[in-house]
């Protein structure tokens, strides 16, 4: 793709990516109002793909590539309930609906009617998802309130911990039920400019887009290919209840699914237990939306990207490749008991983290895997005892051992995180330390809400890591004085004016020439070109550059600054998104460096000082601040 196509479908992504997060919340109401009638929440499904009698508005449900069938099938979900739209607009949607139907090679089966009084609980048959909500609706309408709302109001979900916009309704009564229905129904498929995110507006925008995009790559002759060779309803096995799929045969991609949807099955666990809960505490409930949060964005996301690059079966499909299956193994139920249900947490996020580190041993594995690996790790201590033979200490030390043949290192990812191996040292700018983990994933895009620690929002937001055309040139510049020859390369400066306060007779904030050899005794040039903490600077005596006194032994350590980027000391070596040698500017320390942390540097990933252009600040908490489970979400 060029740029533009690259820069385009990136906000396909954002969109997309806002509609999960949506769904999300709405599955969170959905729980409330279960909550609020004595029931309680649980996931049961069958397994992709599903035929079009698994529901009844008469749709398939697979896993497939991006494509104009695929996104007309989304409108088809999402179609508003008849009369709603004009029927100009409605004759449009109809055709996409027949030709979805047509595709799928089957037309659903006509509802029988009944009018028959049942005493048994029935499916309630539907053609839209509107009408579905709407049909749930008339049951808060015509049973009495008393007999209906026997939940307990303090099992509700708290809008503390699951809030999008301070509109997840708590169900106490009929008018709070119906009005959660109604935001339901209004964010999914309502049709009118008045509600320009609502997702059957978001899916339709994006197929009329993709349609005169194909459309200008065919005249233009310009390639435009969008989506990833994968093949349709990967699944590490057949299951009793699907109606087909592609079985993954490499054994590597096999067991990245395998992992993928282990945490799949271990996320749906813990979102169960903090709908239902019962004896947690409020720090216990922030502790588990937190974690929930965390594994759908920075595990299960960075597994399933990498499953879309992986093969599927080098025989049988050569140049396909797999993508995530969501193996569904049985129907996901609440652990009901609150110690055990806890202990079970931990004991899995464990199991998960030591499966991942080994997978992430493998070079062949695409490096989105060191992205989970670095959040399951972080997890699985969060979720162990504080000491003793099975705690924090002995994890990492079980995890170092695992992973102490990777070396040191920090890798820039393709328009995502730090990935950090093996970094034992990372502090504060007050020298305070930060738990660290042997595989950590640092927050590049700036707007992670559990900084320094990457959460995902880098692909809600469409960051790139790309460095920007107007950067300041790589060029080193020689200021030969009578004492004492300065070298400075603006290209790689990060701007800390550690130089420009502190000994400002030679160099010149804003001025040109930057630098005055002559302005100071030589001790104090020297003492102040060593404090360059970006490796722009460094000097030489009689002609000869004394790198060696400018990058002095050190230990390895990553510093994050106060508002502004990671400082990085002790030759931890830097690779690209590919593994290689990052490209440094001319002259430049190895020794010493500074990474873009604001997501807004025009030299990335080094940092050029646009965390003050920006005013980029590290947000300081309310003291009753808790995050929530859809606060910033990077999904």
């Amino acid at each position: 793709m060029t740029d533009d196509q690259a820069a385009m479908v990136r906000g396909w992504r954002r969109h997309l990516a806002t509609v999960a997060v949506e769904e999300m919340f709405h599955l969170a109401q959905v729980a409330n109002l279960l909550t609020a009638i004595g029931g309680a929440p649980n996931f049961k499904r069958a397994n992709f793909p599903m035929p079009a009698s698994a529901y009844p508005f008469g749709v398939c449900l697979t896993l497939e590539p991006f494509s104009t069938l695929t996104i007309e099938r989304f409108v088809t979900y999402e179609m508003p309930e008849a009369g709603i739209l004009p029927p100009e607009q409605q004759a449009v949607f109809d055709a996409i609906r027949a030709r979805v139907l047509a595709a799928q090679g089957d037309e659903p089966a006509p509802v029988a009617a009944d009018d028959s009084v049942s005493f048994e609980p029935f499916d309630i048959d539907f053609s839209t998802v509107g009408e579905f909500y709407h049909k749930i609706e008339t049951g808060f309408h015509h049973i009495s309130e008393e007999e209906l709302f026997i939940g307990p109001p303090e099992a509700q979900a708290n809008a503390r911990y699951v809030d999008l916009g301070g509109e997840l309704t708590a169900v106490l009564d009929r008018a709070s039920a119906c009005a959660a229905i109604e935001m339901i129904v209004e964010q999914g498929e309502a049709p009118t400019a008045m509600h320009p995110d609502a997702h059957f507006v978001v899916f339709d925008t994006v197929r009329r887009a993709y349609a005169e995009a194909t459309a200008q790559a065919e005249q233009s002759g310009i390639p435009f290919e969008p989506v990833r060779p994968v093949v349709a309803n990967p699944m590490t096995r057949f299951y009793d209840d699907t109606s087909g799929g592609t079985v993954i045969r490499d054994p590597r991609t096999h067991a990245v699914a395998d992992l993928f949807n282990i945490a799949y099955d271990t996320m749906l666990l813990m979102l169960l237990r903090f709908f239902a809960h019962t004896e947690e505490s409020e720090a216990e409930l922030a502790h588990l939306s937190r974690a929930t949060l965390r594994l759908m964005t920075t595990v299960i996301r960075p597994l399933a990207e990498a499953l879309t690059k992986m093969p599927v079966d080098g025989a049988a499909l050569p140049g396909r490749t797999a993508g995530p299956g969501f193996g569904y193994n049985r129907d996901v139920r609440l652990l009901a008991h609150q110690r055990s249900a806890w202990t079970f947490f931990g004991e899995r996020l464990w199991e998960l983290a030591t499966i991942a580190t080994r997978l992430r041993l493998d070079p062949a594995v695409p490096a989105q895997l060191q992205e989970a690996t670095a959040a399951l790790q972080d997890l699985a201590c969060q979720f162990a005892p504080a000491e003793g033979p099975r705690g924090v200490a002995a994890k990492v030390a079980a995890l170092q051992e695992m992973q102490a043949g990777l070396g040191r290192s920090i890798q820039a990812s393709l328009d995502g995180p730090y990935l950090v191996t093996n970094a034992a040292s990372l502090q504060t700018w007050l020298g305070e330390r930060i738990p660290a983990r042997p595989q950590m994933a640092l927050c590049r895009c700036g707007g992670s809400a559990i900084k320094p620690f990457c959460d995902g929002t880098h692909t809600r937001i469409g960051f790139t890591g790309a460095k920007e055309p107007d950067r300041v040139p790589d060029r080193r510049d020689t200021y030969v004085g009578a004492q004492v020859t300065v070298l400075d390369n603006r290209g790689i400066c990060q701007h800390s004016a550690f130089c420009t306060d502190n000994l400002a007779a030679v160099f010149h904030l804003g001025q040109d020439p930057f630098v005055d050899p002559n302005g100071a005794q030589r001790e104090a040039i020297i003492a102040a070109v060593k404090k360059c903490p970006s490796g722009a600077l460094s000097y030489a005596l009689d002609g000869v550059e004394c790198r060696d006194a400018v990058d002095p032994a050190r230990a390895p350590t990553i510093t994050v600054s106060k508002d502004g980027p990671y400082r990085i000391t002790g030759g931890i070596a830097l690779t690209d998104e590919q593994g290689a040698d990052e490209p440094r500017a001319h002259g430049s320390s190895r020794e010493h460096y500074a990474l873009c942390r604001c997501g807004q540097s025009k030299n990335k990933p080094f940092c050029s000082g646009m965390h003050w252009d920006v005013n980029f600040k590290d947000p300081v908490a309310a003291v009753d601040h808790v995050p929530t489970l859809l606060d910033n979400p990077g999904v």
